[in-house]
């Protein structure tokens, strides 16, 4: 996976070293770290566990322009949501991020100081800003965190053994249109057509089916539908 942490100035050991467990746990390519603020130390070390790899031999830059030489494209995870002036500040839920990324390219995710993040100047260097959606009173999250909700959205597309993923709206559009196609041809009234549509869409939208169920329960319809609208299958002894 191309994808690198960079960390802006990050002033505390132990989120350092938690930061590097997490690039071994997501076999992230490199921990960038720009102008680092706390010591490389045993604090850091012991937190790392299997990840002390990125501690003996992290890339160390003095500012993030110079980070930017090391990725294709930069990413940057804030709290602050941004406006709509500039494409770099322009803010988007980090659901949506690999909707709008090429994750086969080498990203760089942004991550600022721990107590006040990143700046204007240094949001404008990248190419998107993303923040992640919140609940509570408080929408910061420890940089750590950050970091391991950001590499879970990553590979939680981009990994094709991942199989728990759920039925996307457009797959689920593509079902419900192979079913509006069927009923033309069903025993089913055409005043009833739209209250069986309702209870389809229900029993999708409680059910929480999988990418991998919701494709074979497409199949199975289109099947339907081509047996209906042409010829039947030559195993059919129906015919």
């Amino acid at each position: 996976m191309g994808i690198s942490i960079i960390c802006v100035e990050i002033m505390h050991s132990g989120n350092l070293g938690a930061i590097a467990r997490l690039c071994d746990n997501y076999d992230v390519r490199d921990l960038i770290l720009v102008n680092p603020q706390c010591e490389i130390n045993k604090e850091a070390f012991d937190r790392a566990t299997h990840g002390k790899r990125f501690l003996d031999n992290p890339v160390i830059v003095d500012d993030l322009k110079e980070a930017r030489s090391h990725v294709d494209l930069m990413v940057a995870l804030s709290a602050r949501k941004g406006g709509s002036k500039s494409i770099a500040r322009s803010s988007f839920p980090i659901q949506e991020m690999n909707d709008k990324l090429d994750i086969s390219r080498n990203i760089g995710l942004v991550f600022g100081r721990e107590n006040s993040g990143l700046t204007n100047e240094e949001t404008d260097l990248c190419d998107f800003l993303v923040h992640i959606p919140l609940p509570g009173s408080n929408p910061v999250f420890n940089i750590s965190h950050a970091v391991a909700v950001t590499l879970w959205e990553v590979i939680r597309e981009d990994d094709p053994e991942m199989e728990h993923r759920l039925m996307s709206r457009e797959e689920k559009d593509a079902f419900m249109g192979m079913l509006e196609a069927i009923l033309p041809h069903s025993w089913i009234k055409q005043d009833q057509y739209y209250g069986i549509k309702r209870v389809y869409s229900s029993i999708l939208g409680r059910s929480h089916v999988t990418t991998r169920e919701a494709n074979t329960l497409i199949g199975f319809l289109r099947s339907i539908r081509r047996s209906l609208e042409g010829p039947h299958p030559p195993w059919d002894q129906h015919e």
